[in-house]
């Protein structure tokens, strides 16, 4: 017995000595991650532009001649693109105003929601563990009850019609392509 006692002792401390620490694990992954995501990205934003042709292509700038006399008509349509930009913009902005309101709307109706469900617990607690009350007030209670039962449906349904109004909001939003957190 004193032998198996002794082996499993030291099992355990040889396993704990090759062991890695979960902090270690943790680093070691972490490291790991970021070196695969250090890759250099290459899109229109970190790519140098050149509005000078490279030398020799006529091509090119017979092209850009035409492309001079369909400057002003791009410049209009530019101008068009900018102003319908600004509107979607405008209502962008108007839009996450109305989702931020009515998600403080339904925190507040979630708050008013429990303290009236945890008032009824705490009345209905204080009314059965006295025995005299239950005697003598019978009636009021059932009726009180009956009232903040009411009352929570109330707030219960005014909360999951502020919930679906949110989640048109946030559809309407992914319509529009708005990205919502």
């Amino acid at each position: 017995m004193k032998k198996l006692l002794l082996m499993l002792t030291l099992c355990l401390f040889g396993a704990a000595a090759y062991a890695q620490s979960l902090g270690d694990v943790a680093r070691a992954n972490r490291a790991k991650k970021h070196a695969s995501t250090s890759a250099v990205k290459l899109d229109d934003d970190s790519m140098p532009h050149s509005s000078a042709p490279s030398p020799g292509s006529e091509a090119e700038a017979a092209r850009k001649a035409d492309d001079k006399s369909a400057g002003a008509k791009e410049a209009d349509s530019k101008d068009a693109k900018k102003d319908t930009a600004d509107t979607d913009k405008q209502k962008s902005e108007e839009l996450k105003k109305e989702i931020d309101g009515e998600k403080k709307e339904i925190a507040t109706l979630q708050r008013e929601l429990d303290i009236a469900q945890r008032e009824a617990r705490l009345r209905a607690a204080a009314y059965y563990g006295d025995a005299g009350t239950m005697l003598r007030d019978q009636g009021k209670f059932a009726e009180d009850t009956r009232k903040e039962q009411d009352e929570i449906n109330g707030k219960k349904q005014a909360l999951d019609t502020a919930q679906k109004k949110l989640d048109d909001l946030q559809e309407q939003a992914r319509k529009s392509g708005m990205r919502i957190e």
